[in-house]
This record gives structure tokens, sequence and C-alpha cells, in this order.
């Protein structure tokens, strides 16, 4: 297909052109001196969109101290467990309660390594240079992960108390950790590949697997510590009565302590991309999974809808989990997430104008993936102007941690909500009984 004459490469007289044109712009002059000077985010700062964020909520859970993820990536943690932080607090009836990040991050791992062997073995007839290939091998231990592997984590370790098994330095600053687990999964993934090549015995593998993960256990728990198995609850509540129970395991203290019903909820979420039509369920191939457990699909619906399936929530006293694209308009020394927070174009003199769906269609991922609860909400006239955030980067970025967000960002920004399967309308309900659209493992919506 012929496109007319073009340029191949950018030529000097091009270049004296392009500059000439911009010689007597003043303005861009004076926005290059402001730039350099002081960064983009400053000079691009919206007042307007500043003033508008008001630290006031019609609607507002109760706001314990922050958590810090630290130097890790385990948003999707956080705030899974500070869901069920409230949960344990309520039932306990003490003020402030923190339940070990630390804990769920052994077990992660854990289930990450076993799933990596297990899609090793599985794919182990593709040539190492296949996509495939090369996407099970790219990051076998990383930290990210979504609400489906924490429910699942959740449902079969349990959980524990903060103080049974503190953070660590390698839980909190986990790019050393996980060097050494990837480099350790992919010579077992190597090993098992031509094991399999040589002809070993279903027996055999299944040997050499295990010795893995027993080598997997031991070097986490250099890095981390070992996981208690059980440990006294000892408190006083809010009306200074002392309680203890003896003898708890992680799967008992859930139970018995931490009061959350995973199969009461459904991940929904908004991805207005090409072939992906909203009413419908979706799974993403080869996600990081707890083998054995349920993996329930994403369900697909418009921003509107997922933004009242969160404001109902809210509403009803019950926090929200949810994924964005956080890297988008954000302040986090002010704790602001503010669509048009910066007027980019306005400093830059060039349109900026992707959309939602673009950037999924072409972005690759969602950039800045990042998950959060909802805790708060401003309505004024039953609609929602701006929304109160609790994130995991403790107290010192935002307000005491925790973020303001216009309606307008959540709408462009947010690709994900958690909420009780009660809140759908009747016809999302039977979406859930349809056979979901399998996605292969690199699509934009594994990013959620």
């Amino acid at each position: 297909m012929s496109i007319g004459t073009r340029r191949e490469s950018v030529g000097a007289e091009q270049v004296l052109a392009m500059r000439e044109t911009l010689a007597q712009d003043r303005r861009l002059q004076a926005m290059r001196n402001a730039v350099t000077s002081a960064g983009i985010e400053k000079v691009a700062l919206s007042r307007d969109a500043l003033l508008s964020m008001h630290d006031a909520f019609s609607e507002e859970l109760a706001l314990p101290a922050v958590t810090n993820q630290m130097k890790s990536g385990r948003c999707w943690m956080f705030a899974g467990l500070n869901l069920l932080r409230r949960a344990a607090a309520e039932h306990l009836k003490v003020e402030e309660f923190e339940l070990s990040q630390n804990y769920l991050t052994f077990f992660e791992k854990l289930e990450k390594a076993n799933g990596f062997l297990e899609d090793v073995l599985a794919t182990a007839e593709e040539p190492k240079d296949s996509r495939i290939t090369c996407h099970l091998f790219a990051s076998p231990a990383g930290d990210g992960g979504e609400w489906e592997l924490f429910a699942n984590l959740v449902r079969k370790y349990g959980v524990v108390p903060q103080w049974t098994m503190p953070e660590t330095f390698h839980s909190s600053d986990s790019r050393a950790m996980n060097r050494v687990l990837d480099q350790k999964l992919r010579e077992d993934g190597l090993r098992l590949r031509e094991a399999l090549a040589e002809g070993s015995s279903a027996a055999d593998i299944a040997h050499r697997k295990e010795l893995m993960l027993g080598e997997i256990f031991r070097i986490l728990t250099v890095f981390l510590g070992l996981p208690p198995t059980a440990f006294d609850l000892e408190y006083r509540d809010k009306d200074k009565a002392f309680h203890r129970e003896a003898g708890l395991t992680p799967r008992t203290f859930l139970e018995r302590c931490v009061p959350f019903d995973f199969d009461a909820y459904q991940s929904v979420v908004n991805v207005p991309a090409a072939g992906k039509p909203f009413g419908r369920t979706y799974v993403v191939e080869r996600l990081p999974v707890v083998r054995g457990g349920p993996q329930r699909p994403y369900l697909n619906v418009d921003a509107h809808t997922m933004r009242d399936l969160a404001l109902r929530q809210v509403q009803a006293g019950e926090g929200v989990y949810f994924g964005c694209d956080v890297a988008q308009m954000m302040d986090a020394e002010r704790g602001l997430l503010v669509d048009g927070l910066y007027d980019l174009e306005g400093v830059l003199g060039v349109p900026l104008r992707l959309t939602k769906a673009e950037r999924l269609d072409y972005g690759g991922e969602i950039a800045g993936g990042h998950q959060m609860v909802l805790v708060g909400v401003d309505l004024a006239e039953g609609r929602p102007l701006r929304w109160k955030v609790e994130n995991s980067w403790g107290a010192e970025r935002g307000r005491q941690g925790y973020f303001l967000m216009s309606d307008g960002w959540l709408l462009e920004y947010v690709y994900q909500v958690v909420v009780r399967r009660e809140y759908l309308p009747q016809d999302l309900q039977a979406a859930l009984s349809e056979p979901p659209i399998v996605l292969p493992p690199w699509d934009p919506m594994r990013g959620l």
C-alpha cells in the first residue's frame, strides 16, 4: 500500500525548520524556562482542580492508621487486608487492628513458584523463544497480584495478626528477594523442560518438582521468616475488657475473628477495549493463581455502572477494593487524584487525548496499576463529587495516608471494583452464569 512521499529519517533541514518555527514563540520560551527549573507537574498544576477537592464527605467509614507497603509491589495484598482488618476490628471490638502482610507474602511466593512450575510443564513443548515461554520466564516471582489471588490465598492459608509475623527487610524491600527467586525458578523451569525432553517419567518429574518447591520454601524462610502455625490472641477491647483465645491457627483465627465471605463478592471491571463487550465475563490464561482454588471471572461493564455499584457499597458502610492507573493525574504529596489536575496540553501546546479505550488497546498494559480501598464519598443531590481513598504508602504521603479522588478521575482511570454480588442488576447476575471469554496471558486485562 502506497502512503505517498514521506521522509524516512529526520533531516538536518527539517530540524532547522522546526527550530526556526519555534524561535519567536515567547510563550514557549517562558514555559521552557519554568518546566526546566521547576518540573512539569508544578508548572502544569491546575489551581481550579486543586481548590475543588475538599476533605469533607457525606459518607465516610472509620479511618484507622494507614499501612505501608514500603518498597514492594504488594498493593493488591495490602488493599485486601485493609478490608479484612476492618472486619476483624469490628468483630473484636477494638479501635485498631492489623493483619500480617508478610505471612501472606510467604505463601504468595510459594504458590507463584508452584504455578510457574506447573505452567512450564504444561507448555514444555513450546519453543524457548515462543511468546508463552518468554512470558512465563520473564518474572516468575514478581510482586504483582489481584483480587482472586488474594481471596484464594486467604481461603487456603488463613490470616494472622501482624505481630505474629511482622514485616522483614525483604518483605518491605522485595527487589533482591525477587531477583533470587526469579533466578532459581528460571533454573528449575529449564531443568524440567530438559527432563521432559529426555523422556523422564511422570514420577520422576513429580519428584523433581517436589524438591524444587522445598528449596523455594527454604529460600523464603531466610528472607521472610517461618510462618506461624498457632498462636494465642490476647487483647483488650474498647471497653477495656481483656480477652484471650489460646491455640488459634491461621485458619481458625480467620473463621472466628475475621468475618468475610469471599463468595459474596464479584470483581467488576470497566475495560472499554476492542473485542471486549460489556455484559460479558472474562478470564485471563495463566495468571498467578492458587492451584485448586476457585477462579471467578471479571465482569465487564460501562464506567458509570461500575461507579454506581461501588457507590452502593460505600453507602452501605463497607469499603470497596479497586484497581486503577495511579500514574495518571496524581499528586502524591497532597494526596490527590483529580482528572484535569495537570494542564499538560496548555503547557506543552500539543494535544494529549487518548481515550480510556485507546490506552487499553494500544498501551500494552495498564500503566501504574495500583489497588486501594474506597472508604468515603461526598454526594450532592445523589451525585458523587469526590471519593476518599485508603492507600498503603504510609502516613507521610497524602492526608495522613488517605487520598482524595474526583468522580471524573474514577470514571477515567479506575478499571476494577470488587462489590457484593447482590448489588448487581438482574441482567448482570445472569451474565455470571455464561461461559467466560478466555484471553491470552499478555492481554491488557491482566494488568487489572
